[in-house]
């Protein structure tokens, strides 16, 4: 087998097994460490090998940060200190060097988070026992062959999976997943008012809009900005979307109001009015939020807005761009996309016209 073929085949596997894992066991387990923490307790966390590597990790992300900005988290990795893992093993054996360190320092209310692949590491085991006699919550993470292992926790996932590799792979990703519910604690995503409740929407105001954008640069997303009438919706517009996205982790695009459109392309445009135009493009994945804007241009909005990529068409490779000397002044950068062949408004109308 060639080793492309190899790495092709392993990751396929891990995004299968990545795509098994059961989000309601993931959420469960980050709410009991998000309560404990918002509680004023601690997170221990043990695993032998590449789970005391995870161990670690978790506990670091904790006590530094995952991606927002929040006060230090109370977590040790009970795998780093060297003198209390020789001295336990010399004096007591192995299988108690998370046990007895557990006992010290765990107290009733914290977090254990228990890692083993198999599910049945006897230091992680009698870990478990001793955090349930102080009546600390557990969290066990293992494999498809420790079921009774998570069954035997608070909460926890056994990873659909048996090759140590995938289950690790597994792990980690929920190590960083259980990070990002905290991070939402401390620092929640803005809910837009919809109605007379909350609900994700995508069309927002200029404010909502400045709030949203900041939640994604709390979370090192860079905002990229796009706008167009989009009128009669084909694929050069779905290609130029796509191509946009790629600039960035989040898409705005704005859309030009029902008044600007005729404003400047004269009394039989739009051919659909803004509200249909936002909704199919709400319906798109590849957009994150929308804007709708009377101005014939955008530099009012980019001025307040400041996304950090402003996308245009190739069509403006020897044209002006009003807006270019605003996005610059921030420190933001505008770029090209390359136009579909054929598939402009006045191609798809004129096809239109005909059939």
């Amino acid at each position: 087998m060639s080793s492309e073929r190899l790495v092709r085949q392993a990751l396929i596997e891990s995004a299968r097994v990545h795509a098994a894992l059961d989000p309601a066991a993931i959420a469960h387990a980050a709410e009991l460490m998000r309560d404990a923490v918002l509680a004023g307790k601690k997170v221990l966390l043990c695993g032998n090998g590449g789970s005391a590597a995870d161990a670690q990790h978790i506990a670091a992300e904790l006590v530094g940060r995952f991606v927002v900005e929040r006060r230090p988290l109370p977590a040790i990795a009970l795998t780093t200190d060297t003198s209390a893992l020789t001295a336990i093993a010399n004096d007591y054996g192995y299988e108690h060097v998370f046990s007895r360190q557990v006992d010290a320092l765990g107290a009733p209310g914290d977090v254990l988070i228990a890692i083993t692949t198999s599910g049945t590491s006897k230091n992680v085991v009698a870990a478990v026992e001793v955090a349930r006699a102080r009546g600390m919550k557990v969290i066990g993470l293992t494999g498809a062959k420790g079921a009774a292992f998570v069954a035997s926790c608070d909460g926890g996932v056994a990873v659909p999976a048996t090759v140590t590799a995938r289950i690790q792979e597994c792990h980690i990703i929920i190590g960083h997943l259980l990070c990002e519910v905290l991070d939402e604690t401390f620092a929640p995503s803005p809910t837009i008012v919809v109605g007379n409740g909350h609900a994700p929407a995508k069309e927002m105001s200029l404010d909502q809009l400045v709030v949203w954008r900041d939640a994604q640069r709390a979370r090192k997303r860079s905002v990229v900005w796009t706008n167009g009438v989009f009128d009669v919706f084909h694929a050069g517009h779905l290609a130029s979307l796509r191509a946009a996205r790629a600039f960035g982790d989040v898409l705005i695009v704005g859309v030009n109001g029902d008044a600007s459109v005729r404003a400047n392309k004269g009394p039989e445009r739009p051919i659909f009015p803004c509200t249909e135009r936002v909704e199919l493009l709400a319906a798109l994945e590849i957009v994150d939020a929308i804007l709708v804007f009377d101005d014939a241009t955008p530099e009012k909005v980019l001025a307040t807005l400041k996304p950090d990529v402003h996308v245009k068409g190739a069509d403006y490779a020897n044209k002006p761009i009003p807006e270019r000397s605003i996005v610059e002044a921030y420190g933001g950068r505008v770029e090209l996309v390359p136009l579909v062949a054929g598939r402009s408004s006045t191609d798809t109308l004129a096809r239109m016209k005909r059939s």
